[in-house]
């Protein structure tokens, strides 16, 4: 009995679609490394609190599971954003002051 043969992408289209793959996660590593860097540069200097004393803090009024972290400087306050996975599988949202560990905005989906 003859097999049919399957189709399969040509090699060389599938090493390619392997490398833009891996640049696109080196692009992310490389943009959460970026933000690594200035939050640590800025803790130094003293302007901002660490992400570790902002967790220790919110892990007592919002417990959950942090999935991300992101660090950016809005209006030329530095804010920490981070989604939570809550109970229930509902994601909150939270922006908060790096310097004071005050909370700026908090939604939930």
């Amino acid at each position: 009995m003859k097999l049919k043969s399957q189709k399969t992408i040509p090699t060389a289209t599938a090493m390619l679609m392997v490398l833009l793959t891996c640049s696109l996660l080196a692009t992310s590593v490389l943009a959460s490394s970026t933000d690594q860097e200035r939050a640590t540069q800025a803790v130094q200097a003293g302007d901002i609190l660490s992400l570790r004393v902002i967790l220790e803090r919110l892990e007592q009024t919002q417990p959950g599971q942090v999935l991300d972290v992101e660090f950016e400087q809005k209006q030329g306050v530095w804010i920490y954003e981070l989604k939570i996975l809550k109970a229930g599988g509902r994601l909150q949202k939270l922006k908060v002051d790096a310097k004071t560990g005050e909370i700026i905005s908090n939604k939930e989906r």
